[in-house]
Order: structure tokens, then C-alpha cells, then sequence
């Protein structure tokens, strides 16, 4: 799933700098939907749910990130951004 990335909160991990924007609740429902069809197990539910939560870099848990320097968005530019959700989606508009 492509996103635009304009006026989004970008942020990087403490551990290994990797970029990642934070995802909107709206975003995550939207994920969620595009695999219902999947019918996934318990264990591959809560991997799908942890992709959200983790750099997918060196999986450091989501919590740990901090806003994204100008030295690491411009490092970033022309590469992969992945989504990260941070806090209780169900509060997110």
C-alpha cells in the first residue's frame, strides 16, 4: 500500500536511525480490512500486529522512537518509509 508522505510525522529509531512515518488509525483499519480475507491464525495475528509496533530494521519496540532528524529524512528520501503505529489506535481519528 503507497502513501503520500506530506505533512506526516516522521520518525526514526533510537537504535539503528531507520526512518518511519506514524500511520493513522484510519490507516491501520485500512490494513487490517485489505487482510480479513486471510482468515490468520493467532500467532500470524499477533506477527501482523507487532509489524505495526517494532522498527523493521532491528525490531526495537515503537515506544523507543524519537522525531526523525533533517539528517535522517534526507537520508531517507528515495527509500522505503514503513508505517509504525505508536499509542492505542482505537484513539486515533
Amino acid at each position: 500500500m503507497s502513501v503520500e508522505l506530506v505533512d506526516r510525522t516522521l520518525v526514526a529509531c533510537r537504535v539503528c536511525g531507520w526512518v518511519h512515518y506514524l500511520m493513522t488509525a484510519a490507516e491501520k483499519r485500512a490494513h487490517d480490512q485489505s487482510i480479513a480475507r486471510y482468515e490468520l491464525s493467532v500467532a500470524e495475528r499477533d506477527a501482523y500486529e507487532l509489524e505495526f509496533r517494532q522498527c523493521l530494521r532491528c525490531e526495537t519496540p515503537s515506544e523507543m522512537f524519537r522525531i526523525a532528524t533533517r539528517q535522517e529524512i534526507d537520508q531517507a528520501l528515495n527509500r522505503t518509509v514503513t508505517p509504525v503505529l505508536v499509542g492505542d489506535p482505537a484513539g486515533d481519528a
